[in-house]
């Protein structure tokens, strides 16, 4: 079936979306929950980990991180994995962590359908990156 709108040479602009959206979300939630910490570390419960203090500060550094490297586009496939592993790793222990400033199931499928895109197809536009 012909494409009803044949602009594929905007394919690395669609890139350039999906990564700085991305990079926004996480800068977002990285930040609420640095400005949250206390009642957020509150809601953080693992069983085999006590230190809910630090567990809360790895994954703000993480998010931050990952949504610094994607905004600016620099290492952009490695950001896309530690975002793969993040959510995969929050999906795991998504019942241990009750806090509401801990993205819900959900929105961890869509960041890993990003970080899944993102790492297949690279930086796009705009980006520290070579486009492939």
């Amino acid at each position: 079936m012909l494409n009803l709108f044949p602009i594929q040479w905007l394919a690395l602009l669609a890139y350039f979306l999906l990564r700085f959206i991305t990079s926004l979300v996480l800068l977002s939630l990285g930040l609420k929950q640095l400005r949250h910490r206390g009642r957020v570390s509150q809601g953080i419960k693992l069983p085999f980990f006590p230190f809910s203090r630090t567990a809360l500060g790895i994954l703000i550094l993480t998010e931050i991180a990952i949504g610094v490297l994607l905004f600016l586009g620099a290492f952009t496939q490695i950001a896309a994995l530690l975002l793969i592993i993040l959510t995969i790793k929050l999906m795991i222990f998504k019942k241990y962590l009750t806090d509401p400033l801990i993205p819900n199931r959900s929105t961890l499928l869509l960041l890993l359908g990003i970080g899944l895109s993102l790492f297949i197809t690279g930086a796009g536009a705009f980006a520290f990156d070579l486009p492939i």
